[in-house]
């Protein structure tokens, strides 16, 4: 019973990041492909995410948003990007 559940748990994270090819980009990128619930999303677009099956101080991550005001985040970083508070 116990392998039908980790079987289970595997498929739902290669099915949750879109496929094997996103699990893998995932995956390489971060050492870590979580699957959780995601909880609220700020209005800079990042997704909060939880998942209570993970131990305390790792069931709780943040997935970075991709674009911000017309640039792209992983490329073209600086200090604009940043909004004044």
């Amino acid at each position: 019973m116990e392998l039908v559940q980790v079987l289970k748990r595997g498929l739902q994270q290669i099915t949750g990041h879109g496929g094997l090819r996103g699990y893998l980009r995932v995956f390489f990128r971060t050492n870590d492909a979580k699957v959780g619930t995601l909880v609220g999303e700020d209005k800079y677009g990042n997704k909060y995410y939880e998942d209570n099956k993970q131990f305390f101080g790792r069931h709780r991550w943040v997935v970075y948003t991709t674009e911000m005001n017309g640039k792209n985040t992983f490329w073209d970083v600086d200090g604009s990007m940043v909004p004044p508070e």
